[in-house]
């Protein structure tokens, strides 16, 4: 009897531990499924070209390619996920570019000049007609 009662109290005060290393364990394992990881992955990629396509704005294509690619790293290194293979992050930096260029739109080359108002045509008032007649002298 002391023997189960030891071990009663155990798993009791052992509970909410168990609980928190299985909620941890949950959390590491969801980051290792791929559907998971490829979530993460279009999202750091979105993130690192955007800030690569504002922030580097004079700099080349394959420059900016290199800060995006750096910066997404770093984005999964901050999270502690792992790192995807470098064809899979090639991938998804090609597919981010390609569809930040689709947002953004050829400017027209009358998008900033001033606008003109062409006043409408108004029919003029009807004149009305001379007298004829006796009056006239």
């Amino acid at each position: 009897m002391p023997h189960t009662d030891l071990l009663t109290t155990l798993l009791l005060n052992a509970f909410p531990f168990l609980c928190v290393v299985a909620v941890w364990c949950l959390k590491f394992f969801e980051h290792q499924l791929p559907g998971k990881q490829q979530e993460m992955l279009e999202k750091c990629v979105q993130m690192a070209v955007s800030m690569a396509e504002q922030a580097y704005d004079d700099y080349g294509p394959l420059e900016k390619k290199q800060v995006a690619l750096r910066a997404s790293i770093e984005l999964f290194n901050a999270f502690h996920l792992p790192v995807p293979q470098p064809g899979a992050l090639n991938t998804a930096l090609e597919a981010a570019v390609f569809a930040v260029r689709q947002n953004q739109r050829p400017r027209s080359p009358y998008q900033d000049a001033p606008t003109r108002v062409t006043p409408a045509v108004v029919p003029a008032a009807p004149v009305p007609p001379r007298p004829t007649g006796l009056l006239q002298g």
